[in-house]
């Protein structure tokens, strides 16, 4: 397996642009001959990028920090962030919670599987876009200012993680739970949880927050959207086979391709 990790410059702290095969073993991940991202508190890190223009809900300790827009050559996973920054992500818990952030856009030619490969929580946030063909996640944090272009889909089956996206989301169908959703997507967002859609509430446009979700399928409208052999007799999805036939360009909703 190889990849490629290109980054290139932002407005603020413009990068020489980086390509070519960067790992040649199966077990390294994409970028691993590239320098660690630069540790620094994350108030030293919100002063410079005004990462704190949105709400957290939480005090992070502290960041790595990205310069430029990141462009990864197939899937990237928790686990090849953390070995990104030059962390073990089979070692010692980090004693702090951090966030990772991209100063810039994010480009994964593949699957972004932020809990893969890791033992705990953090966050991920990226000042510009995010693309990727499949976005799941679980227990970690993605903050996204630029919004995503997700093109088959994003899996938060989760109650625990966080997934807050400013802009517009462009993503076929978003499958998500009970965790804490903010987006406005111009595809379907079906929640597992919801047997009826619920009581429609028109999208608020407060530029200092994040966009709400509009639920638009609902475990009543499966049969009808999804295609058969996703969902069980009581229409409830299966989110990892959803993934999985993601990644191998299977259609999810019927009448596409």
């Amino acid at each position: 397996m190889s990849g490629t990790v290109t980054p290139t410059g932002t407005q603020c702290n413009p990068g020489p642009e980086i390509t070519g095969s960067l790992y040649a073993d199966a077990g390294r991940s994409p970028g691993a001959d590239m320098p660690p991202w630069p540790k620094t508190s994350f108030d030293s890190a919100d002063a410079e990028l005004d990462l704190s223009r949105f709400d957290f809900d939480v005090d992070f300790d502290a960041a790595y920090v990205h310069s430029g827009s990141l462009h990864i050559d197939g899937d990237w996973s928790g686990g090849d962030l953390f070995r990104r920054c030059g962390l073990d992500p089979d070692g010692r818990y980090l004693g702090e919670l951090t966030a990772f952030v991209v100063d810039g856009d994010l480009t994964v030619d593949g699957t972004l599987d932020l809990d893969a490969g890791v033992k705990e929580s953090f966050a991920l946030m990226v000042t510009g876009a995010l693309r990727a063909e499949v976005l799941t996640l679980d227990a970690t944090m993605l903050f996204v200012f630029g919004g995503a272009q997700v093109s088959r889909l994003i899996d938060f089956t989760t109650n625990d993680g966080t997934l807050s996206i400013a802009g517009t989301t462009t993503c076929p169908l978003t499958i998500c739970d009970e965790g804490d959703l903010n987006l406005r997507s111009t595809g379907h967002i079906l929640c597992r949880f919801s047997t009826t859609l619920p009581d429609p509430h028109p999208p608020v446009d407060d530029p200092d927050d994040w966009p709400q979700p509009t639920i638009t399928l609902s475990r009543a409208e499966v049969p009808s959207a999804l295609a058969e052999g996703l969902y069980d007799e009581s229409h409830w999805v299966d989110s990892e086979l959803a993934v999985n036939w993601a990644r191998a360009g299977r259609p999810l909703l019927i009448g596409t391709s």
